[in-house]
């Protein structure tokens, strides 16, 4: 699968989401008590508002195997974050470094074998926080631009789950030069027990064919607690339920104080 491929193994893994609308928007918000419940006891489990909200920048090493051709190609790989939008993956496999820069709205990959590619907005809008959902979550509940409503119980992965839906408000003045529904929004998946997250999923296009959506699954598992965090330590990504690559974190520290020269491209 070419877009699994050259866009999605190059996602943010540990990253802040950028703001989605810079000016104001004749949408109205809707702010569903219930999910904002449900969301509040997730984050609190992880660390609290206040912890998450003095994390100025994070560094993760591990190990990562991409499914590439139905070929399982193991690597090591180390992530870096800073603030709201920076972020830097560097993934080492046996024929060389990979990287991927994401600098606010804007993302670039460095691939094996090529040139820089620059990746378009919209392959870039909910790429940050894959690894660590407590920050999208205390993201939601900070912006209170942001649209959040409670879907009930479903059953995703074998299990059952509180499904919560977000829908961040889009600057109106973006030229899309396709009809993108869903841009930007996505789905939680939480445990009714622990609250943990145990996975969230949204809608990314190819650069070649904008009229057919694909169904991108980030699952969490193996919780560790971390620095007075608990974080995910084990992380697998899907595309159309295709298993496109695996991480097994084995360490990550924050506020190391990071440059930003780091994020340029």
């Amino acid at each position: 699968m070419r877009v699994a491929r050259l866009v999605l193994s190059f996602v943010p893994i540990f990253g802040f989401s950028p703001r989605l609308n810079s000016q104001q928007s004749v949408v109205t918000t809707q702010r569903d008590p219930q999910a904002l419940v449900l969301l509040t006891k997730s984050l609190n489990v992880t660390g609290g508002v206040a912890y998450i909200a003095a994390i100025h920048d994070f560094t993760a090493t591990g190990t990562i195997t991409y499914n590439w051709a139905g070929e399982a190609v193991p690597g090591s790989l180390t992530v870096y974050g800073k603030g709201l939008n920076e972020f830097r993956m560097d993934a080492n496999v046996s024929s060389g470094t990979q990287s991927f820069i994401l600098n606010g709205a804007e993302g670039a990959l460095f691939p094996l074998n090529g040139p820089k590619t620059k990746l378009p907005f919209y392959s870039v809008m909910t790429a940050g926080s894959l690894t660590f959902p407590a920050a999208r979550i205390a993201n939601v509940l900070s912006d209170s631009t942001i649209s959040v409503s409670y879907l009930g119980m479903h059953t995703w992965n074998g299990s059952q789950v509180c499904l919560v839906h977000v829908a961040p408000l889009l600057d109106p003045t973006f030229n899309l030069a396709a009809p993108l529904s869903g841009l930007g929004e996505f789905d939680l998946y939480i445990d009714p027990t622990s609250y943990q997250p145990l996975g969230l999923s949204d809608k990314i296009w190819s650069n070649t064919d904008m009229t057919q959506p694909y169904l991108h699954e980030i699952v969490f598992s193996n919780y560790t607690a971390t620095n007075g965090l608990s974080i995910p330590f084990t992380i697998t990504e899907r595309v159309s339920g295709q298993q496109t690559w695996s991480i097994t974190l084995t360490s990550a520290r924050f506020n190391s104080g990071l440059p930003d020269s780091l994020f340029e491209f």
